[in-house]
């Protein structure tokens, strides 16, 4: 299917463009015609799955390839404990899939709507500090290429161009099908508490060693946080199940309805914000649930907000947050939305956020009717000093000079950049700013527009 001029907008309304042309193909030679035609026509080619990214990194003013039509399991080796799968197929969608066969996917984050393909390109993470990201999953992909070819890549074949692939950002094509280790179905316990924020960093270390899945919300303008404890089993232990209409009740009524009235109010009157942060901090109670993993991983979100999340040095984290604390306090900045703390492990995929070293991450966010530049800048500038990286999917302004030297095999990624693609096809305004361009300088062949980008990213 093929649109004209139809303007795309992402999930939090920070980023838009009108593209040339809109596709939905449906399949792998679907994807190669249209990066073809593309290419004949001298324009530049995006792919886009479910829009959440917070940046421009999926804008384009060229042709937009939407993913949404093409995600189906395609194979299951349930000895091994592999599944190949279309790029489009969400988090979710492959989760259920997997759960019949029992098998799961390692570790998760919290989106599930989020297509298995955008999460790899911007190395989205779980929780946990013996488990990698997502990306580190993969052991197998096809890369339909600048040149219209199809590219099959692992660690035994084309090995550089795999490990640049498990994070690419979607600078080296687009991916077409993916190959995913799975490991045998598991439950989570995971119990929700109201705790004191300053003991939830004393014990930070002791509390992730612990358990195999810990982190923290705190609220600013408040010494409160929620903690959220998880650990894994072959079967379901105490505990409600995430399913049913109480899980409605807290899930969608309490967690998002009551929360985004909370945001309303806050608009209303910015000097409420403290005080309705303390009134849900204290209506913070304790909640305990035992599900499939996924049930307990993947969480709704209804109340939009623009994020940015760092990842530091694990020994950097406490005291990173703490500064955080401190500036808020300082600036007299109103926070209406809580602070995400967590752990993972560290990987090997060179544009990986955790890449060489055990790694913390600190998320902020702001409910998306409200400004967040200055509040965004001075947390980056706290995470820069602590060797941060961001999250490529979400806020921050970065460039390629301030990024290359957090990344010791910055250099390695654009190698099998510049092979793959020269011309600068698959670029857009944000990988021009985070990557720098093409080596050819992507004035060959293609047009060097790239829509309206960001609204919000600077």
């Amino acid at each position: 299917m093929v649109g004209t001029r139809a303007g795309w907008t992402n999930w939090a309304g920070t980023a838009a463009c009108r593209p040339a042309a809109i596709e939905v193909p449906t399949s792998e030679e679907e994807i190669v015609a249209a990066v073809r035609a593309a290419v004949a026509a001298g324009q530049r080619v995006k792919a886009v799955g479910s829009g959440h990214s917070f940046t421009d990194i999926a804008c384009t003013d060229g042709r937009l390839l939407r993913l949404d039509g093409y995600d189906r399991v395609l194979a299951v080796d349930r000895e091994r404990r592999l599944v190949t799968v279309q790029s489009g197929i969400t988090i979710e969608k492959l989760s259920r899939a997997l759960v019949d066969l029992g098998l799961a996917l390692e570790n998760l984050g919290d989106v599930g709507y989020q297509t298995v393909s955008g999460a790899l390109a911007t190395a989205t993470h779980g929780t946990g500090e013996r488990w990698r990201n997502l990306s580190s999953q993969v052991c197998g992909l096809r890369l339909v290429t600048a040149a219209g070819e199809v590219l099959e890549c692992s660690p035994e074949h084309d090995p550089e161009t795999f490990k640049a692939a498990q994070v690419s950002l979607g600078a080296l094509g687009v991916i077409s099908t993916l190959t995913l280790r799975c490991v045998p179905a598991f439950y989570l316990h995971s119990v929700q508490e109201r705790r004191p924020v300053d003991e939830l960093l004393e014990r930070f270390d002791e509390l992730c060693a612990d358990h195999d899945h810990f982190e923290f919300f705190w609220w600013p303008h408040t010494p409160w946080a929620q903690a959220i404890t998880s650990r894994r089993s072959p079967e379901p232990g105490p505990g409600k199940p995430r399913r049913g209409p109480g899980s409605y009740l807290t899930d969608v009524l309490l967690d998002n309805h009551a929360f985004g009235l909370v945001q309303q109010l806050a608009r209303l009157n910015r000097g409420w914000i403290p005080s309705l942060a303390a009134f849900t901090a204290r209506a913070m109670g304790r909640r305990e649930i035992a599900d499939h993993s996924h049930r307990v991983f993947l969480n709704q979100r209804l109340v939009r907000f623009a994020e940015m999340e760092y990842a530091l040095p694990r020994e950097h984290l406490v005291p990173a947050l703490r500064e955080v604390r401190s500036m808020i306090e300082r600036t007299g900045l109103l926070i209406s939305f809580p602070v995400e703390v967590r752990a993972v492990a560290a990987d090997d995929i060179p544009l990986s956020p955790a890449y060489g070293r055990a790694t913390g991450y600190i998320a902020v966010h702001v409910f998306h009717r409200f400004e967040h530049e200055r509040y965004f800048r001075e947390v980056e500038a706290i995470m820069t000093a602590h060797q941060g990286r961001p999250h490529w999917g979400k806020l921050h302004f970065q460039d390629a000079a301030g990024l290359r030297p957090r990344y010791p095999l910055w250099d390695r990624f654009l190698a099998v950049r510049d092979r793959l693609d020269p011309e600068g096809v698959f670029s857009n305004a944000y990988l021009d700013r985070v990557l720098g361009p093409p080596r050819a300088g992507g004035t060959t062949a293609v047009n060097r527009g790239s829509g309206r980008g960001s609204r919000a990213d600077g």
